[in-house]
């Protein structure tokens, strides 16, 4: 598969009701990108191509959910957040928020839909990951 960046992943869960996020960055990623075009069609929309062989720590998302120490591992669910590029910001509540993330950053998306293309070769299985 061929790559043209890299991706930071923004996992959202709750902890005592409070919206919490834990970045994880993967290197390697095929990035496929739609910007809006007119007010009809307002959203830009991207497929992207995560190869299995970057899926180093990755869990499914309940057993992700389910993880007392989440840190280290990650998952792909619908609702998370995803950048095209490395970004070392930390989302927090009262400090670098999600509204921060879209005013500093060009292409940031929320993840809408995530399929296991687990079949074929090593080097062909991968995560499509469509986000808007």
């Amino acid at each position: 598969m061929r790559t043209n960046c890299s991706i930071t992943i923004y996992n959202k869960y709750l902890v005592n009701r409070i919206e919490t996020w834990q970045r994880v960055q993967v290197e390697s990623v095929q990035w496929e990108q739609r910007h809006a075009r007119n007010q009809n069609d307002s959203d830009d929309l991207a497929t992207i191509y995560i190869p299995m062989t970057r899926g180093a720590n990755y869990l499914k998302p309940r057993a992700w959910q389910a993880l007392v120490s989440k840190s280290g591992k990650w998952t792909l669910q619908v609702g998370d957040v995803i950048v095209k590029s490395l970004v070392s910001n930390e989302l927090a509540t009262g400090g670098f928020t999600l509204t921060s993330l879209k005013n500093t950053y060009d292409d940031v998306l929320v993840i809408t839909s995530v399929d296991t293309r687990d079949f074929g070769s090593a080097n062909m299985q991968h995560w499509q990951v469509g986000a808007k």
